[in-house]
Order: C-alpha cells, then sequence, then structure tokens
C-alpha cells in the first residue's frame, strides 16, 4: 500500500497500479515510457490508448519534471470517491461519497445501467453543492468505462466485488480471482462502452 508520502491522485485504478509496484510507488515524476509499461502490464490497454490519457493528464499536472507527470497532480469533478477540491481536499476517501455510489452496486455484476444510475446521481450532487463545479460528462463516461471494462478482466461481466475493492482498498483484486484482460483493451472498446453508459443516463433523464 501506499507509504504516507505518496502521491495519489483521485483515480482508484492508477493508484491500485502504484500500490501494486507497476507504477513507481512514490508515485512521482512518472515518464511516459512507465506509465504505458505500467498501464499494460497492469490491466492490458492498449499503448494508443496510454498515449491519450497521458496526452489528458498533461492537462492537469503541474509538479513533475523532465516530461514526467506526478500521480496528485490530477483533478476532476465529482469523483467517485473523494471530494472536490473546492472543499480543501480531493485526495482523501470520502466514506459519505463512496456510500452513495457504492449504494448503486447491490448486485452480483455491475450493468451499464447501474453504473449509468451511479455516475449520473454523482455527477448531480457534486454540483448541487461545489458552486465552482466544472461539467464534464465526457469525462463521466471515459472514466465509468474505464473501470466497467477493467474490472471486467477475462470474465463476461464486471464483478461488483471486483470493482468495490479497487475502489475501497486501490488494490487490484488478484486474490479473489481476477485475471487481467487477455485481449488488448484498446480506445475502440472503451468509447462503445462510453456510449452505451451515455444511452443510459439519457434514458434516465429522460424518465425523470
Amino acid at each position: 500500500m501506499a507509504a504516507p508520502a505518496a502521491h495519489r491522485p483521485p483515480c482508484p485504478g492508477l493508484n491500485a497500479l502504484a500500490n501494486h509496484g507497476y507504477l513507481p510507488r512514490n508515485g512521482r515524476n512518472i515518464s511516459l515510457e512507465q506509465f504505458i509499461t505500467g498501464i499494460t502490464e497492469g490491466y492490458n490497454y492498449d499503448t494508443n490508448f496510454t498515449i491519450f490519457a497521458v496526452d489528458v493528464y498533461q492537462n492537469f499536472t503541474t509538479t513533475g519534471f523532465n516530461n514526467t507527470l506526478n500521480l496528485n497532480d490530477l483533478e476532476h469533478h465529482a469523483a467517485n470517491l473523494r471530494n472536490d477540491l473546492y472543499f480543501g481536499d480531493n485526495h482523501s476517501f470520502n466514506k459519505t461519497i463512496w456510500d452513495t455510489v457504492a449504494a448503486h452496486f447491490q448486485n452480483d455484476a455491475i450493468s451499464i445501467s447501474d453504473a449509468a444510475k451511479a455516475r449520473k446521481d454523482r455527477f448531480a450532487a457534486a454540483k448541487a453543492v461545489n458552486p465552482e463545479f466544472t461539467p464534464s460528462i465526457l469525462s463521466s463516461l471515459g472514466e465509468t468505462a474505464l473501470f466497467l471494462r477493467t474490472m471486467q478482466g477475462q470474465d463476461k461481466e464486471t464483478k461488483t466485488e471486483y470493482v468495490k475493492i479497487l475502489f475501497r482498498e486501490e488494490r487490484i483484486p488478484f486474490n479473489e480471482g481476477y485475471k487481467r484482460s487477455n485481449v488488448t483493451i484498446t480506445n475502440e472498446d472503451l468509447g462503445k462502452i462510453a456510449g452505451d453508459v451515455a444511452i443510459a443516463w439519457l434514458e434516465l433523464e429522460l424518465g425523470q
């Protein structure tokens, strides 16, 4: 697990990679090559996805040097586990927030509609209390697709147990039987899942 001085972002997937040593455990000054290696070895994502993700990530980073990134530079609103920076702490686990998200995950597997409802409600809750809220539905769809596909691994569905372990304990649930995907995960794969989540989200909005 992370040492007290380690840098960690609001992203449990990256935190888990660092906690397992796929990324530097201190979360500091991570190069593109280290990101590619770590994300590929940990989750089997396509290199093009990693390059794209790092390119997006660089819009947030401020403290790395020599073209490197620090994990704790990332900030986005309406994280599933943490409060927004507006409230002073966007890196500590927030049980109240997580409980509202986890309440949507009551079945053995998380469906697209479950994930969409959880993300929609968390998005709305953050927007309601943060006067500086910056809406980014696309990033919300993307991060939802990420955890659904990542924790699906080699299974046909995304097990709720795996997602809760990743989110709450920030570790990859190898001990519980998780196996990373044996098929390389591409931008196209994630785009399709994000599109399905978007449709489910819209259906929820129209149904209100």
